[in-house]
C-alpha cells in the first residue's frame, strides 16, 4: 500500500467533485462548501473554463465563476472540454459541445492546456479554502474513463503536474466505473489490517479488510446468503460517458484475500451531453440563437425544468418545451433511456461471465427524475437482479429497520443525504478509497 492520504478528484464532464481520505482507515469524504462549487450543490464544482481576452492579456477563470460567463467578443467558454481531451469518437461528433460550434469554426483548441487551467485554478481554490492543510498534505489521484486513450496516467500524471497538484503513487489514475463502484459497495468505509503471520509464509504488509468495508446490510448480508458467485452492476450516466462497474465476489473459497471482488468495467461515449443536443436540434433558429447566448449555469437552470416536463421562457420571449415541444422532449428522454439500456445489455453480453444479482444506477444524469424512472423501470424487468435505488426516498427506513431496534430520524436524515452524495459523488468517494492502493 503506497498512499496513506489521499485526494480524489472525479473529473466529470459536467461537475467535479473531489473527496479525501486522511488516513489508512478513515472513512472517504466528499468535500464541501468548494469555493467554485454551484448555488445548488456545494460538493460539485461545474467543469467549464472560461478564457477571458482583454488588452492584450489572457485571465483564465473555471468553475461557478466560469459557468456564470456568457460568451462575448474576447471571451471563449470550454463547457464540455473534457469530451474533447478523451473522446476516441468521431471528431465531428466529439466537437459539438458548444450546441452547435464546432472546433474548426472556432481556430481549434489545445485541450490539455484547458485542462491544466482547470486543475490549477481548482487547486490554489481549495488550497486557500479550509482545506488547504488537507490539499498540501495530500497525494491526489483522478478518476477518468474506461476508454481506449494510449497512456493516460502519464498524460493526467503531466497536466496535473503543470497544474502543481502532486500525483498519487503508483496509480495517478483510477477508471470511473471501479471507482464508481467501490465508493456504492463501501459507502466510503475504509479498513485495513495486518493479518497474522503463518510459520510458512512472510508475515504479510498492511493489508485490505474488506469485511468491514460493507455495511451489516446489502452486499455483506447477501454474501453470507451465498455460496459461489454474487455480481452487482453499477450504471453511472455521466455528461460524456455512460459507465459501467460490474463487481464479482467469489464466496465459493476462503483465504486472507477472498473478500476482494473483480470488478470488469467498460465506458461508452454516451452522455447527457447528446441529449442536450438532441433537445438544441429540435428547437429553431431563432431558439438555438438564444440558447448560444447563455451561459452555461443559465441554460443548466433551464434544463431542470425542460427536462421536468415544464416549458420555459427564453431571452426573446419565446416558450419553448410546451406542446409539441414536450412531446419532443419526452421523445428524446425515452430515446436516450432507451441507449443506455442498449449499451448496458451490450456490456453484459461482451464483458460480463456472472451473474447479475443487483443493480443501481447513479451518475447526473440519473438526477434527470423521467430519465432515472424510465431506466430503473426497464431494469426491474430483470427478475433475477434487485434494483437498489438510491434516490428511493423510502430506502434509507427500510435499510436501517432491517438492523432492529429504534430507527433515529437523524440516522434516517444522513443516510439520505449520504446516498444522494454517492449518486452523484461515488467517483471520487471510491476513488479515494484503499482498495486501489
Amino acid at each position: 500500500m503506497k498512499n496513506s492520504r489521499l485526494v480524489s478528484i472525479d473529473l466529470g464532464s459536467a461537475y467535479t467533485k473531489v473527496a479525501i481520505r486522511r488516513n489508512w482507515n478513515a472513512e472517504s469524504d466528499l468535500l464541501r462548501d468548494l469555493p467554485l462549487a454551484s448555488d445548488e450543490v456545494d460538493f460539485c464544482v461545474p467543469s467549464v473554463v472560461a478564457r477571458v481576452d482583454e488588452g492584450g492579456r489572457t485571465r483564465w477563470t473555471i468553475g461557478a465563476a466560469a459557468a456564470a460567463q456568457t460568451p462575448g467578443d474576447g471571451v471563449r467558454i470550454f463547457r464540455y472540454w473534457k469530451a474533447r481531451l478523451f473522446a476516441t469518437g468521431p471528431r465531428a461528433q466529439v466537437s459539438r459541445d458548444q450546441m452547435g460550434q464546432t472546433a474548426e469554426a472556432e481556430g481549434g483548441e489545445n485541450y490539455d492546456e484547458v485542462a491544466t487551467e482547470f486543475f490549477r485554478g481548482l487547486r490554489q481554490s481549495l488550497e486557500h479554502s479550509p482545506y488547504g492543510e488537507d490539499i498540501a498534505a495530500s497525494a491526489v489521484r483522478v478518476c477518468v474513463p474506461k476508454i481506449d486513450v494510449a497512456d493516460m496516467d502519464a498524460r493526467v500524471g503531466s497536466i496535473l503536474d503543470a497544474a502543481g497538484w502532486r500525483p498519487a503513487h503508483g496509480r495517478v489514475t483510477v477508471y470511473e466505473p471501479e471507482s464508481n463502484a467501490c465508493g456504492m459497495f463501501t459507502r466510503g468505509r475504509n479498513a485495513t489490517w495486518y493479518p497474522p503471520a503463518a510459520s510458512f509464509t512472510p508475515r504479510a504488509g498492511r493489508s485490505l479488510h474488506l469485511m468491514k468495508m460493507l455495511e451489516p446490510e446489502g452486499l455483506l448480508q447477501a454474501l453470507r446468503r451465498m455460496s459461489g458467485s454474487f455480481g452487482v452492476l453499477v450504471i453511472d450516466i455521466g455528461g460524456f460517458t455512460t459507465d459501467f462497474g460490474y463487481v464479482q465476489f467469489d464466496t465459493s473459497f476462503s483465504s486472507n484475500d477472498w473478500h476482494r471482488p473483480t470488478i470488469v468495467q467498460q465506458s461508452y461515449e454516451l452522455g447527457i451531453r447528446e441529449l442536450d443536443q438532441a433537445i438544441y436540434d429540435s428547437l429553431d433558429e431563432g431558439a438555438q440563437r438564444e440558447i448560444r447566448a447563455l451561459s452555461p449555469s443559465q441554460w443548466d437552470a433551464l434544463k431542470v425544468d425542460l427536462y421536468g416536463g415544464a416549458p420555459v421562457t427564453l431571452g426573446n420571449g419565446q416558450r419553448i418545451g410546451a406542446g409539441e415541444g414536450a412531446e419532443r422532449t419526452v421523445e428524446a428522454l425515452r430515446n436516450f433511456a432507451d441507449r443506455v439500456i442498449a449499451v448496458r445489455d451490450t456490456f453484459l453480453r461482451d464483458h460480463v461471465r456472472g451473474p447479475v444479482n443487483a443493480q443501481t444506477l447513479t451518475g447526473g444524469g440519473s438526477m434527470i427524475a423521467p430519465l432515472h424512472r424510465a431506466v430503473v423501470q426497464a431494469l426491474a424487468t430483470d427478475e433475477h437482479a434487485r434494483v437498489y435505488d438510491l434516490l428511493d426516498e423510502n430506502e434509507p427506513r427500510q435499510t436501517l429497520v432491517q438492523r432492529g431496534g429504534y430507527v433515529d430520524e437523524d440516522a434516517v436524515a444522513a443516510r439520505a443525504r449520504r446516498n444522494q452524495e454517492l449518486v452523484r459523488g461515488g467517483s471520487a468517494i471510491g476513488g479515494s478509497s484503499v482498495f486501489f492502493e
